[in-house]
């Protein structure tokens, strides 16, 4: 059995996963209910779809599969993207903080399309 390694774009999340929790707990109740769990929910659905379309690398039917988990991904980070600036624009965040959120969840987007094209040309 060959051993499973997550690729970098997996940690990138993780590290912004963990980010945001710290901030969560501090969040007044009704807006970690209504938005930041949210957030969380969405960063952990990232994961996932990072997970399955690393997965996928073995046929090419597979990885057209995997190529819609990185186009489902880089969705998914817009909505991230979206509930920060709510966030942000509700003064739940702080500006630095909503500039590396957003930073980080961009850079992510484009580690998501650069291994979707590379799994286009396989």
């Amino acid at each position: 059995m060959s051993d499973y390694k997550n690729p970098k774009i997996f940690a990138d999340l993780l590290t912004v996963f963990k980010i945001c929790y710290s901030v969560h707990q501090g969040l007044p109740k009704i807006f970690r209910i209504a938005v930041s769990e949210k957030i969380l929910g969405e960063i952990t659905e990232c994961m996932k779809l990072v997970a399955l379309a690393n997965f996928k690398k073995e046929s090419r039917e597979d990885m057209l599969s995997g190529i819609g988990n990185l186009k489902e991904l880089r969705g998914r980070i817009e909505v991230v993207k979206a509930y920060c600036l709510v966030a942000w624009e509700m003064k739940h965040y702080s500006h630095a903080f909503f500039a590396d959120t957003s930073n980080r969840m961009e850079e992510i987007s484009k580690q998501a399309t650069s291994w979707g094209k590379w799994m286009k040309a396989r």
